[in-house]
């Protein structure tokens, strides 16, 4: 009996929400205070920097989505630029690494935060909102939906007026003067590493491009209206909070966010500010329990993870297999973190190396487009990078920097780097072992058009505005995506992996 195709049902509200689901979280909002606090009005020049960047790394998320809409997503766009070993490398090294680190750590931020406020036990808390978020999931990608886009347009709503009643004047508070630029250029220049991180993970919406409507058009417009917004609304957050807090002790605060939103609402916004922390983690946790288990589905279908991690629910049409996995690795840290003392140093130690790890993930994408396009010219495109390959050069050079600063002081880089370096071998090497154990090469690509007919034979309908889109290149090459090819190989394969 075949397995059931995950079902598409996702619109662009649902898209925006996974998009920016991961970015409006507890560790953004904590640089974005600490930015603010560290660099006055000022940092939102780099913030603006950061922009650019992580814009470019969109359009190219945007372009390879477009060729192939699969949950597997830099898995699948690896496969046919740099073959299978890159591709398990890509998605283990650079997501799965990320949500055991992560994951796990905004739970326990939630938990704490909880716990200041109601007195009720963190760790209790944090699991009970593990299980929550795991049985919405489960329970079907609609109610994923139904949850995660109240919550995001709730969180930057109040982000929003938080900013624009500190910008206005509307407000209780007496504002003080501070200075615009609060260091030096310097200084400011260096702060690009803390900048991009307000945006890092717009790509999460790229896994749910077989259950998003039209995701050639919806997922790249997704990702950029997302970073804008989340630009725009980080902007007025920091600039109503500069007018009001000492940026010193915004600085020097683990909790930056929490100290701008008492400085402009008092006790109040200290408290609306809190409860924002723990929705930012609930929105991170959901995000990854969406994102995660599509993208193990995807290596699954193409024999590169064991077939189990392709499982899909019956009556919800969701990767429960890939997300129990997913929720197994964030427990984990939760439990490390119960049961230790002085645990939280080596998490957060453990999220500077799966943030190196995610980065070179993101390098590899820019690779893929530019692999892609030069084996690939006539392939379909509904989506391209304009001006290629400007955004994808800038790209690469810009994760190669984050990389090289990831932390502040060079004996803690050192640290970082070979950490992520020993991850990425372990990686490698059950990837090898797991490859030539099924007789598969590591570094010869698939075929564009298998891998093509691969996600379109699993998926339900991409839709009329699909076959319907127009290339400008030359439609009789053998390497364009012809809708009649696909249908006919479908039928050919009655259901079948196409291989």
């Amino acid at each position: 009996m075949s397995n059931p195709k995950l079902k598409r049902s996702l619109g662009f509200g649902a898209a925006y929400a996974a998009s920016t689901g991961l970015v409006v979280s507890g560790t953004a909002m904590v640089s974005l205070g600490n930015g603010f606090g560290t660099g006055g009005l000022a940092f939102a020049i780099p913030a603006f920097i950061g922009l650019i960047i992580i814009t470019m790394v969109a359009i190219s998320y945007g372009e390879l989505a477009s060729m192939l809409p699969g949950g597997g997503m830099v898995g699948e766009y690896t496969l046919p630029a740099l073959g299978r070993l890159m591709a398990i490398i890509a998605v283990l090294g650079g997501y799965l690494v990320l949500v055991s680190a992560d994951g796990g750590t905004q739970l326990l931020v939630a938990g704490d935060s909880f716990e200041s406020l109601t007195g009720f036990p963190a760790a209790a808390f944090s699991f009970g909102l593990l299980a929550i978020l795991l049985v919405l999931n489960i329970s079907g990608v609609d109610i994923f939906a139904r949850v995660q886009i109240p919550v995001v347009f709730g969180m930057m709503g109040i982000l929003a007026i938080m900013g624009v009643s500190g910008v206005l004047g509307i407000t209780g508070a007496t504002p003080v003067d501070n200075p615009v630029l609060n260091t030096d250029w310097s200084t400011l220049a260096s702060m690009g590493a803390v900048a991009i991180w307000l945006y890092i993970g717009m790509e999460f919406v790229a896994p749910l491009a077989e259950e998003v409507k039209k995701p050639w058009k919806t997922i790249p417009l997704a990702m950029i209206i997302g970073v804008t917004t989340i630009f725009i609304v980080d902007v007025l957050f920091g600039w109503g909070a500069t007018r009001y807090a000492d940026l010193a002790e915004m600085a020097s605060s683990s909790i930056p966010h929490v100290v701008g939103a008492t400085a402009i609402f008092g006790a109040t916004g200290g408290l609306i500010m809190t409860v924002v922390t723990i929705l930012a983690s609930f929105s991170t946790g959901n995000s990854y329990l969406a994102a995660i288990p599509r993208m193990l589905y995807g290596l699954a279908n193409e024999g590169l993870l064991p077939k189990w991690l392709s499982r899909v629910s019956r009556r919800t049409r969701v990767p429960w297999a890939g997300m129990l996995v997913t929720a197994g690795a964030m427990a984990s840290v939760l439990l490390y973190s119960t049961f230790t003392d002085g645990g939280i140093d080596l998490i957060l130690n453990l999220i500077s190396i799966a943030c190196t790890t995610w980065l070179i993930s993101y390098i590899i994408a820019q690779v893929d487009v530019i692999v892609l396009r030069r084996r690939y010219p006539s392939a379909r495109r509904p989506f391209k990078t304009p001006f290629y390959p400007v955004p994808q050069v800038l790209g690469i050079a810009s994760c190669v920097y984050l990389i090289a600063f990831i932390v502040p002081e060079m004996e803690q880089r050192l640290v970082v780097w070979g950490s992520a370096g020993v991850i990425l071998a372990a990686i490698a090497l059950f990837a090898i072992i797991w490859l030539k154990r099924n007789r598969l090469p590591l570094f010869t690509p698939t075929d564009l058009i298998h891998t093509q007919t691969n996600i379109i034979v699993r998926s339900e309908s991409l839709g009329e505005g699909f076959e319907a889109a127009e290339t400008t290149d030359d439609a009789s090459s053998t390497d364009e995506f012809a809708a009649d090819g696909v249908r006919d190989a479908a039928r050919a394969t009655d259901g079948r992996d196409p291989r």
